[in-house]
């Protein structure tokens, strides 16, 4: 049983699983990919990329630190969460189910196409 599993790979998601794992707490982290929406970058035009921090940039940081941490990890999706007396479990879409004392959501937004061309 993990103390936290956080649901979602984004800044959100992995900053919390960087402060649980500083606090000696057995992490599990659960999502479809790494970095979340930090990872689609806007390309302007005429833009000094010097200027620009990149999300991918920063993702690659977090990822190092939690890297340096032991931590566990599955990239995958998460089909249901159940709450059962003490604990939670947590059932990924290949079937596997996880059990941890507390959850953490960090699943982010979902990107709206305004149909403006």
């Amino acid at each position: 049983m993990y103390d936290v599993i956080v649901i979602g790979g984004g800044p959100a998601g992995i900053t919390a699983a960087l402060y649980a794992l500083r606090k000696r707490l057995d992490v599990l982290v659960i999502s479809q990919d790494l970095g979340g929406k930090i990872n689609y970058q806007l390309e302007l035009p005429y833009q000094d990329t010097r200027e620009v921090i990149r999300g991918s940039d920063v993702v690659e940081q977090f990822w190092q630190e939690l890297d340096r941490l032991a931590y566990a990890r599955r990239l995958e999706r998460v089909i249901s969460v159940q709450r059962r007396e003490d604990f939670f479990t947590v059932t990924t879409e290949t079937g596997m189910d996880f059990e941890g004392r507390c959850v953490i959501l960090a699943t982010g937004a979902r990107i709206k196409q305004l149909g403006v061309p």
